[in-house]
């Protein structure tokens, strides 16, 4: 997702981007994760120092986000068959497919 959004950022300023990798998805749960085996943004040398700017402004403000920016925290649910923390607009578990548990107050009272 990361690589699209920022492929996106450089076609906003006519730089023309590719994603590399993008089809090994479906293999990451069989192999490593390492940034050889991750989706990378390529752009033309010629646009290359045009680029290096938008990318580190990209990656200063997802830097600032996971050390606690400007972005509160979300909500989440615990899975009661796994344990996951799932963020709170799902309503599967991630993890192993569990629905999400109704809430107090969603539940119908009792007679």
């Amino acid at each position: 997702m990361d690589a699209n959004f920022l492929k996106g950022l450089l076609e906003q300023e006519g730089i023309t981007a590719i994603i590399q990798g993008e089809m090994l998805e479906g293999a990451w749960g069989t192999m490593p994760v390492t940034s050889n085996s991750l989706p990378g943004v390529w752009v033309d040398e010629a646009d290359l120092a045009r680029a290096e700017p938008i990318v580190a402004e990209y990656r200063q403000h997802e830097h600032q986000h996971a050390v606690g920016g400007e972005t509160p925290p979300q909500a989440t649910w615990k899975c009661p068959k796994c344990g996951e923390e799932v963020e709170e607009q799902f309503d599967q578990c991630w993890n192993c497919g569990t629905e999400k548990p109704e809430t107090p107050s969603a539940q119908s009272p009792e007679p």
